[in-house]
């Protein structure tokens, strides 16, 4: 019996032909080969979060995804070192970094409620913004965020009269050209100033001791003029000024 030889031509395909082509399909572009590097160093009690945000180059219809890389709290100043990719292949698609949130989260006490947080980003864009930091030449972006802590007496029923806080972290991101991000290095640290302010102007007056709470004018948040103060809680202890509780 003669046997049928099929030509790797119209409706056949050769295997070596078709492992070719879908090898060339995994690797066109290197996608993903190389990521960048954010890191630096959190105070204590500090946790960060880095969501990052992608999206379907060209025409392909992949919808937007994320990848969320984060750090726990310690009780101690910490490093923290995320690897994002760039780019990579998902299907036929491939997805571009389009930004990165940063959610900055900080503790003052064991209780759940003394957590808050604030929130930063790293904006990709095509062209920096006139006087944005750019890496040295050793591949090399250096920020540091200042964070402040604001303190206000809490309304909740549950805590009324005791203080609670706000965290506000100023240069908290940065602007970064996505052509030129694989394989540099961020370096994103924080750090706390050492005195603490109210949340809103003139509802504490400073004196040489601290800052003492006063009660509003009516209908108004602002001190009285002359003011008048009164307490605050800290637990089970009636204070007069902040931070130290007793004058």
């Amino acid at each position: 019996m003669n046997s049928t030889k099929k030509s790797c031509t119209g409706a056949f395909v050769c295997p070596a032909l078709l492992a070719l082509a879908l090898n060339a399909c995994n690797t066109v572009g290197s996608l993903g080969a190389e990521p960048f590097r954010l890191e630096g160093q959190l105070p204590a009690d500090f946790a960060l979060k880095a969501q990052a945000h992608y999206g379907a180059a060209g025409n392909c219809d992949g919808r937007s995804q994320t990848k969320t890389f984060e750090t726990n709290f310690k009780s101690a100043p910490h490093e923290y070192n995320f690897r994002i990719p760039v780019n990579y292949r998902d299907g036929m698609c491939e997805m571009q970094l389009a930004r990165v949130g940063l959610f900055i989260s900080a503790r003052y006490g064991d209780k759940d409620w003394q957590r808050t947080y604030d929130n930063g980003g790293l904006t990709i864009v095509d062209q920096l913004p006139e006087g944005a930091p750019v890496f040295q030449a050793d591949g090399t972006l250096s920020k540091t965020a200042e964070c402040l802590w604001l303190f206000q007496i809490s309304k909740a029923k549950s805590r009324e009269g005791e203080i609670s806080k706000l965290l506000s972290c100023k240069g908290a991101g940065a602007h970064l050209i996505g052509t030129t991000l694989p394989g540099k290095r961020v370096r994103l640290s924080f750090q706390v100033r050492a005195e603490e302010e109210p949340y809103r102007d003139n509802t504490w007056v400073r004196f040489p001791e601290g800052w003492k709470p006063c009660l509003p004018k009516e209908g108004w948040q602002q001190c009285q003029d002359p003011p008048v103060f009164k307490t605050y809680r800290n637990e089970t202890q009636e204070c007069t000024v902040y931070p130290n509780c007793t004058e």
